[in-house]
Order: structure tokens, then C-alpha cells, then sequence
């Protein structure tokens, strides 16, 4: 008798309950769960009314729904007692059953539909606020995250969590309604007969649910583990096969992926294996055919010991057989509210990512050239990891180039991305012109530091686009400047759309040197007075190399400029020269004075000349 429909109408199946990409709620503790419901309750609060309307409406289709029934009871008690004389008595009721059925579909309908208009609105203030919030996280969290994190906690958290406002108030209030009213009824024509059609369905479903529910969080957490382990192995598969073929490993890749998909068949069988049972016993249980022939015996055993009449058992084989199906349906209702739960949490754990302080009154950098301060700076990524940057001084004068260097791991990176505040330190200050960057917004610290990084990232929009991001207003003649500058001009010349080419498109595809300069194009576009360059030619090929040693030597003209260099020989004319080790500046001077103290600086420069001497060999 449900007036249900969509995921209510769905066979409940035994089967693992699904997993997003990450999903911190799954399995969650008692107090993660209660934070889940905390950020679903609080998304939820300013669509309230709108549910609780949706959802009456749909109690009201439910009333509707039981009345076709309750006609067709009392007319097989009239036809049993003889009392209808022609058809044209059964008009007028089943004219009322038509109109309450339809009346109920109608007000079902009304009622989801209500409860949807609700959930876009929660959709968009989701979303709304989770981009208002990412825009105040600190730059360092998207390195920390991958973008597909932030694409499962906008698009994928937030569908599961729709389920949670567009069906669940509606498929809930239904499933509990459709039995709850007839049982009632039926209790009000014998309290004896609806008490024993109780228990049965009770001790059913309890039983069910006890068997069904053994080893329930051990399977759900091992099937969720075998998802993500198939998925690495995916990934690993799919974005190394170059370096797989190459290096003959393609058999080792494999297996790994074939021992993923293994385990997951494994833990899929057993997890059927364990549910079989019970579902299909609860399914045979509440089945149609048994229902009645239950109903029937306890119609013959009343009959018999006169406890009711024939009549009066009519009600209870009509309506009794459709009640414990109804309730069937809410393990799939539960089910997505469980998944909108552990949505949940994974949207609490993104909204948890602790924002950039911006003040109140921010000050302003001076005009023209800005130096860089680092005062006392030390750094870690998390409160219980190891320092990166411990007690990190230097002064760069504006106009003047900075080189850092040293061993990998050594904190050369985290040091230069500071300056940008892609992280506050946790001591100390950095400052720009002599302002802390903590008095002054993150939009006016990005928008006097351009960045060009080992990794060009590009757009899938056209070159011109790409160009002028920094600055959209730019017209095409300062683009061609900028990409003349960059040493790539020519080159998209060559390209069938030239700059109106759309980077990745088939006659977009640019080499890893070319796509480089576009990147500088657009740095050079930005002009700020800070420039930072991440080891920008580390992929170059050698005839690439030469071409964005030329556009940064352009591009780094007058600027204040920080570069991170694993080459030594492309930063021996460098004003200052930085010498990071285990977190700290071990060295500081320029190629020769350092050179003469016969310190870190200098076997480092003797370990990379006798390696280029041994390559060159």
C-alpha cells in the first residue's frame, strides 16, 4: 500500500552499502557520526519548513492511499452479508476510491516535489558555502588535497546528501504511514487479530535484522578498503602505463590490479554469502502468498473458537497482506540516509580546513619595487608533525634575485611558498614592503607575486584566455606582447587558430617548453613586482631551456625575484644565494663568496660538476 515511488519502489538489496572516493564518515566513531548529523542538521535548518510541508503532504497522499482499500473491504463485508442489491450501490465508493487514489498520487507528487524545490535550494547554499569557504583555506591545502577532493565534497557529497532532503522526508513518511494506518485500523476492528499480525512482523524483522546485521561493520569497512585499493591500483595502472611498458613491469601492475579485483569479489561473495539467508528469509517471511495463507490460518482459528465472525476477518485479509512490505522498503530509505550521513562528514572534514585570518582593516603595499622579509619563521605542516622551517631569517632588497638551494626535502619550497601565503607560519613573521602578510589580504599578496612552477597549469580555454588570467582586460596587442616576450609568439602563430587555439584540443597540444612560456606570458602579464620560479626548467628539452632562460631573464627584469634551483650553474649570477638544509639557512652569500668558505654550498657544487662532467662522458 505504499503510495511511495522511486528509490522506496526499489528491491531492497543485501549488498555492501556504496562508497564515495573518500569518505571519512564511513565507519565512523560514535562522535563522527554525531558531527555528520551536526553538519546535515545545520545545512538543513533554513529548508526546514519547506520539508516539514513536503512531508505532511505526503502523510495526507498516505490517508488517501489507504481509503481505495478500506472501500473495497467494506464492500466484500457488504457482499458477504447479502447487503448489496444491485451495482449501482457500488458507484458512489468506488467513484470515492478512484478520486482518493488519484488524490494520493497527486499529493505524493506534490509533496517530493516540494521536497526537491527544497533540496535545490540546499544544493546551492552547499555549495555556495563550500566555495566561500575554499576561497579563504590556505593556497597549501590544495597541495595537500587533490582536486578530487574538492570534486567529491561539491558535486559527489553534496548529490548523497540530496537524497537526505529530496526523498527521504517523502519515502519515509510514506513507508512508516502506509502500514501504520492500516494496522491502526485493524486494531480498532479486533486488538486480538492485529496484535498476532504485530509480533509476526516484528519477530520477523528482528530476527532478520540481527542475522542480516553480523560482521555488518566489519564487511562494510574491508568492502569500502577493497574499493579504494581498486581504485589506486586503477589509477596506477592507467596514469604509469608508460613507465610500466618501458620498464617491463606491466605483469607486476597487473597482478596487483587482479589481486584488487580479486579481493573485492572475495569480500562481495561473502558479504552475499552472510545475506543471503536472512534476506531471502525475510522475503519468503513477508512475501504476498505466505502473508495470506498465514492470515487465512488465523482467520480459520478465530472463526472456529468464535472469537470473530467470517465478516469481520475480511478487513485483516485484505489489508494485512500489504503491511510488512511496506516496511521493506525502509532499509533502501535508511540506506541513503546512512550514505547522506557519511557524506556528510566528508563535506565536515572539507569544511573543517582551518581558513586565513584576514584583517579588518587591511594596510596597503607601497607602489614600485617590494622586498621580502622572513623574520624568525619557523613552519610545520600539522600540529604533531616535525618542523620543515626552523628559525628562518633573510632579507631580499627589492630589484635583486635570490637563489635557493640544497638537497631535496630540505624546505626549499615550503620557504619560497610562504611569501605567496599559500601557508601562515606557525612563528615569526614574513612580510612584503614591510607589511606582514597577516595585515593585508591574500587577494592583495597574490595579486603582487606571480608564480611560474615546474608543472605549467593551463586552462582549457584559448591561449589568448590563458594569457591574459591575471589580467582580463588586457587587450590582444599587450597579449602579443607578453607572448613575445616569452619566446612563444611564434610558435602559436604556427598553430591553425593561433591564439585563439584552445589548450588540449587536437590542434592545441603544446610540448611541455612551449606550454612553459604561455605560463611565463602570463607572468609577465601579471607584472608584479615579485616573481617566483620553481625549477621552471626542469622538463625543458635543451632548445626549450635556452628559450625560457631567455623569457625569464625578461620576465625577472626589476622584479624581486626568488628562484628554486637544482642547477647550480643557472644561478651563479644570483645577488644572494640561499643554502637550505633540514629546514634552516646553513649558508648565505653570493657563487663566489661561497664558493671560497668551502662550505655545503661548495660540495654541492662539486658533487653536480662531477656528475655533468660523468653525464657528458
Amino acid at each position: 500500500m505504499s503510495s511511495g515511488s522511486g528509490p522506496m519502489d526499489e528491491p531492497v538489496d543485501g549488498g555492501p552499502e556504496p562508497k564515495t572516493s573518500r569518505e571519512p564518515g564511513a565507519g565512523a566513531e560514535p562522535g563522527q557520526q554525531a558531527s555528520a548529523s551536526a553538519v546535515l542538521r545545520r545545512f538543513t535548518r533554513p529548508v526546514a519548513r519547506t520539508i516539514i510541508v513536503g512531508a505532511v503532504l505526503t502523510a495526507v497522499s498516505s490517508v488517501c492511499t489507504f481509503i481505495p482499500y478500506l472501500v473495497i473491504t467494506r464492500i466484500a463485508q457488504q457482499a458477504l452479508t447479502g447487503r448489496i442489491d444491485s451495482s449501482r450501490e457500488l458507484a458512489v465508493p468506488l467513484a470515492v476510491a478512484a478520486v482518493a487514489a488519484l488524490a494520493g498520487r497527486a499529493l505524493f507528487g506534490l509533496g517530493t516535489g516540494i521536497c526537491h524545490h527544497a533540496d535545490a535550494d540546499f544544493r546551492v547554499r552547499v555549495r555556495e558555502e563550500l566555495i566561500r569557504h575554499l576561497s579563504r583555506v590556505p593556497l597549501g591545502w590544495f597541495l595537500d588535497n587533490p582536486s578530487g577532493e574538492v570534486k567529491q565534497a561539491a558535486s559527489d557529497d553534496v548529490l548523497s546528501m540530496h537524497q537526505a532532503v529530496g526523498h527521504a522526508p517523502a519515502d519515509i513518511t510514506a513507508v512508516l504511514l502506509s502500514p501504520l494506518i492500516p494496522l491502526v485500523y485493524l486494531f480498532t476492528v479486533d486488538w486480538r487479530f492485529a496484535l498476532v499480525l504485530l509480533l509476526y512482523v516484528v519477530v520477523g524483522l528482528g530476527v532478520s535484522l540481527i542475522l542480516m546485521s553480523k560482521d555488518h561493520d566489519r564487511l562494510n569497512r574491508e568492502y569500502n578498503n577493497a574499493i579504494v585499493e581498486l581504485s589506486a591500483a586503477s589509477v596506477e595502472m592507467i596514469d604509469g602505463v608508460e613507465v610500466v611498458k618501458t620498464y617491463g613491469t606491466s605483469a607486476r601492475a597487473n597482478r596487483r590490479f587482479s589481486q584488487a579485483v580479486d579481493r573485492l569479489s572475495a569480500i562481495a561473495y561473502l558479504w552475499a554469502i552472510r545475506t543471503a539467508a536472512p534476506f531471502s528469509t525475510v522475503m519468503a517471511l513477508f512475501s504476498p502468498a505466505v502473508m495470506l495463507i498465514l492470515l487465512s490460518a488465523l482467520t480459520m482459528l478465530f472463526v472456529s473458537r468464535d472469537w470473530l465472525g467470517l465478516v469481520d476477518c475480511v478487513p485483516f485479509l485484505i489489508l494485512g497482506v500489504g503491511i510488512p512490505s511496506a516496511l521493506l522498503h525502509m532499509a533502501t530509505s535508511l540506506g541513503f540516509l546512512r550514505l547522506a550521513l557519511q557524506s556528510s562528514g566528508h563535506l565536515g572534514a572539507v569544511l573543517a580546513a582551518e581558513p586565513l585570518t584576514e584583517p579588518d582593516e587591511p594596510g596597503e603595499f607601497p607602489d614600485g619595487e617590494l622586498g621580502v622579509q622572513m623574520d624568525g619563521v619557523s613552519f610545520a605542516y600539522g600540529t604533531d608533525s616535525a618542523p620543515v622551517l626552523t628559525d628562518v631569517d633573510i632579507t631580499l632588497s627589492p630589484g635583486t634575485v635570490a637563489a635557493l638551494v640544497g638537497d631535496s626535502g630540505s624546505g626549499k619550497t615550503t620557504l619560497a611558498r610562504l611569501i605567496p601565503r599559500f601557508w601562515d607560519p606557525a612563528s615569526g613573521a614574513v612580510r612584503i614592503g614591510g607589511l606582514d602578510l597577516r595585515d593585508v589580504t591574500t587577494t592583495q599578496v597574490l595579486s603582487r607575486t606571480a608564480m611560474v612552477l615546474q608543472d605549467s597549469m593551463l586552462l582549457r580555454q584559448s591561449i589568448r584566455d590563458n594569457i591574459r588570467l591575471a589580467r582580463p582586460d588586457a587587450d590582444d596587442d599587450e597579449v602579443i606582447a607578453a607572448a613575445r616576450s616569452a619566446q612563444i609568439h611564434d610558435r602559436i602563430m604556427e598553430l591553425p587558430h593561433g591564439y585563439d587555439t584552445v589548450i588540449g584540443s587536437d590542434d592545441g597540444e603544446l610540448s611541455g617548453g612551449e606550454a612553459q612560456r604561455v605560463a611565463i606570458a602570463r607572468a609577465i602579464m601579471q607584472d608584479a613586482p615579485i616573481l617566483i620560479l620553481d625549477e621552471a626548467t626542469a622538463h625543458a628539452d635543451p632548445e626549450n631551456e635556452v628559450a625560457i632562460q631567455d623569457a625569464l631573464a625578461h620576465l625577472a627584469r626589476g622584479r624581486t625575484t626568488v628562484v628554486i634551483a637544482h642547477r647550480l650553474n643557472t644561478i651563479t649570477h644570483a645577488d644572494q644565494i640561499l643554502v637550505v638544509e633540514r629546514g634552516r639557512i646553513v649558508e648565505r652569500g653570493t657563487h663566489d663568496e661561497l664558493l671560497a668558505r668551502d662550505g655545503r654550498y661548495t660540495a654541492l657544487w662539486r658533487k653536480q660538476t662531477v656528475k655533468e662532467g660523468s653525464d657528458a662522458r
